[in-house]
C-alpha cells in the first residue's frame, strides 16, 4: 500500500515540477501535506501554490485524512486573504470506487464548497 501512495506522490510531483513550480518548505508546522509546491514570480513574490494530499483507497475515510483536509481548507482560505492563489488536491488512485469515495468525503466535509478537488491518478501495478 505504501508503494501506491508513493507512486501517487511521485506522479503529482512530476506533473507540477514540469509546470514550472518548485517544491517548497511545508507551509505550517502543524500541517504537512504530501506535496507543497509554489510558483514564484520574477520579482520573488509567490503567485501560485499547490497543496496535495495523497491517499490510497482504504484510507480515504480515515480520521487522518479528514484532519488533513480541514487543515488544507484552512490554509487555502488564509492564503486567499493574502491574495495568493492556492489549489488543493486530494489525489487518489484512478479506481472508480476510490474516486467516488473521495468526492463523497470532500462534498460531505465542505457542503458550502471548497477549493479542494479530487484528482484521479493512474498508478501502474
Amino acid at each position: 500500500m505504501a508503494e501506491v501512495h508513493e507512486a501517487i506522490v511521485m506522479r503529482m510531483r512530476r506533473k507540477f515540477l514540469r509546470a514550472g513550480m518548485r517544491e517548497a518548505k511545508k507551509p505550517m508546522p502543524t500541517y504537512r501535506p504530501d506535496l507543497f509546491a509554489q510558483k514564484v514570480s520574477s520579482r520573488g513574490r509567490v503567485s501560485r501554490e499547490v497543496v496535495v494530499e495523497a491517499e490510497i483507497e482504504s484510507t480515504v475515510f480515515s480520521d487522518h485524512t479528514a484532519e488533513q483536509l480541514v487543515l488544507m481548507d484552512d490554509y487555502i482560505r488564509h492564503q486567499k486573504k493574502r491574495s495568493v492563489a492556492v489549489v488543493g488536491y486530494l489525489a487518489v488512485p484512478d479506481k472508480k470506487g476510490a474516486v467516488a469515495n473521495a468526492k463523497s468525503l470532500v462534498a460531505s466535509m465542505f457542503p458550502y464548497g471548497s477549493k479542494i478537488s479530487v484528482l484521479a491518478v493512474h498508478v501502474s501495478n
